[in-house]
């Protein structure tokens, strides 16, 4: 592990309230951990745990990069405030037409940190809900009697811009295309998402989802990221904070069945062990020891190199996937049930065949 590594893990880990005894060592690349930081979508956790260690210690960091620092982290914090009064919006305006609106991710899972604010925010995936059914089609309608274009382009969700927010609205939860375990999957998710008595995010109409459901359905997010792009620190953060939360409310035993059964329990055991490592968290389950695999991860992490093209045209996005999907082609061996070429030939006829979304 370098320098810049440890101090981040530490910085995450006391940000989270996790540890604050951390001794950091006077000749320190402060830019360096600050560029990563940010890099990762963990600069205010960093911020955070940076200040509860500050006052025990003698920590030089040169002015300006303090100010940019927290300039960055105020900056995030004011960007969530806005995403939040916008979505508490529109979970109202549903709300006012019969429809109940599931969070997924997002600020489901900045609710579980110290500090929700912490966690940076892209945007809001939802699925709705009325006494009808599950009913994506209808929120799309309401959102465009305000005026609001809606994209339907995707099979898997609509895709707009609300209030500045951006909104995915999801008619499935994931890339069912292709893959009978997938729509397996799918459905069993749909069945522990309602919980018996409802509970919302703070007070507002945006609904959580039940533990069962997050415990799975944020790890098989994190997957697809992983194989397709990778994924940051955050996500690790994100999946600690699950640990962290329902460690006495999920039963991990089933969920170990479960990821058994669609092809997650590598991948879950590494952000396991992961979560640990970077946030320190504990893992309420017995995981088995992986080293390499785990080296392998956190180097993917922190430095893969990762082709985008400048020009973010849908067919130049869907080639820049194509081919990072092939350079992390050893994912799949490691940390997944199935092999890369399996993977890309379900994809392709599921794409190209599959009409059957049941």
């Amino acid at each position: 592990m370098n320098n810049t590594e440890e101090i981040l893990f530490k910085l995450i880990s006391t940000g989270l309230e996790e540890s604050s005894d951390y001794c950091i060592p006077k000749e320190t690349d402060w830019q360096d951990v600050y560029k990563t930081a940010k890099a990762q979508g963990i600069v205010a956790i960093c911020m955070d745990g940076l200040q509860k260690l500050m006052p025990h210690q003698e920590i030089t960091i040169p002015d300006s990069l303090k100010m940019k620092w927290i300039a960055s982290a105020v900056k995030q914090e004011l960007t969530y405030t806005e995403q939040w009064e916008a979505a508490v919006s529109l979970a109202k305006l549903w709300h006012d037409e019969g429809l109940h609106t599931y969070v997924m991710k997002g600020f489901v899972l900045a609710d579980m940190y110290p500090k929700p604010k912490m966690r940076v925010f892209c945007d809001l995936d939802c699925y709705l809900a009325s006494e009808e059914g599950w009913c994506a089609d209808k929120g799309n309608t309401i959102v465009e009697k305000t005026g609001t274009a809606v994209d339907r382009s995707y099979y898997k969700n609509s895709k707009f811009l609300y209030k500045g927010l951006t909104v995915e609205n999801h008619h499935y939860l994931l890339p069912i295309k292709g893959s009978k375990k997938t729509k397996c999957l799918e459905k069993w998710l749909r069945t522990q998402m309602e919980l018996k008595k409802p509970q919302y995010i703070g007070d507002s109409y945006l609904q959580l989802p039940s533990e069962k459901f997050n415990a799975i359905y944020v790890l098989a997010h994190a997957q697809e990221h992983f194989f397709e792009k990778g994924i940051l620190l955050k996500h690790i953060c994100d999946w600690a904070m699950v640990l962290k939360s329902y460690a006495n409310k999920v039963d991990w035993n089933e969920w170990t069945q479960i990821c058994q059964e669609y092809g997650m329990l590598s991948f879950g055991y590494a952000m396991s062990r992961l979560a640990n490592r970077v946030c320190g968290v504990a893992v309420p389950f017995y995981c088995p020891a992986d080293d390499e695999g785990d080296r392998r991860f956190l180097d993917d992490t922190l430095y893969r190199n990762v082709r985008v093209n400048a020009k973010h045209s849908d067919m130049l996005t869907r080639i820049d996937l194509v081919i990072n999907m092939f350079r992390n082609s050893w994912k799949f061996r490691l940390f997944s049930d199935t092999s890369f070429m399996m993977f890309c030939e379900r994809r392709v006829w599921g794409y190209l065949f599959d009409k059957n979304l049941a």
